[in-house]
């Protein structure tokens, strides 16, 4: 059993990634650092956190289960933490984390392994000893390569952008499905 567990936050924790393509799908990889072209998609995204993006079913039930075992855990997350804090104050999410961690504090995104890099040392934990929970292709294939273990969680946005299943350990369809890995 691991002893660590590293969360992505959007597709996985929760279902978002409907919003975000809606409200992004007009800006371009490099236009996200153009606050002119990106804030106002954050602005609306803030908004859909605090009304309208809700926990994936039984999260709520394996976060319990995992911190009644003694998990330590984290959520490591593209999205910046400013956008995403109004689910996160809502959801109760934080109260099971040690910290949250994005991409930005980070200083490179999910194509690189820093963020679960830095989360794991953060824990104070062994790569060995952590197992990365995520929805997308691109990122599972990165936590796979830096040598953690990976658990993919089905998401139906995600799913069509690609296979995440081939570079997960587990792979399940939804958060009733998986018992403590």
């Amino acid at each position: 059993m691991k002893h660590f567990y590293i969360f992505d936050l959007d597709g996985t924790l929760c279902d978002s990634m409907g919003f975000w393509r809606d409200e992004t799908a007009h800006i371009t990889a490099d236009q996200y650092s153009d606050p002119l072209i990106a804030e106002p998609a954050y602005d609306k995204m803030r908004e859909h956190y605090r009304n309208d993006v809700q926990l994936k079913p039984g999260v709520t039930e394996f976060l319990e289960r995992s911190r009644n075992a003694g998990i330590r855990m984290c959520i490591a997350s593209a999205t910046r933490r400013d956008v995403s804090e109004p689910f996160l104050a809502r959801s109760g999410l934080l109260g099971f984390m040690e910290f949250y961690i994005d991409c930005w504090e980070a200083g490179a995104f999910k194509e690189h392994p820093d963020i679960y890099l830095q989360s794991a040392a953060r824990l104070g934990a062994n790569i060995s000893d952590c197992a990365v929970f995520e929805d997308a292709e691109y990122c599972a294939l990165t936590a796979r390569r830096a040598g953690f273990f990976v658990v993919g969680i089905n998401d139906k946005i995600a799913g069509a952008e690609g296979d995440t299943r081939r570079f997960c350990d587990v792979f399940v369809n939804n958060w009733y499905e998986l018992s403590n890995v």
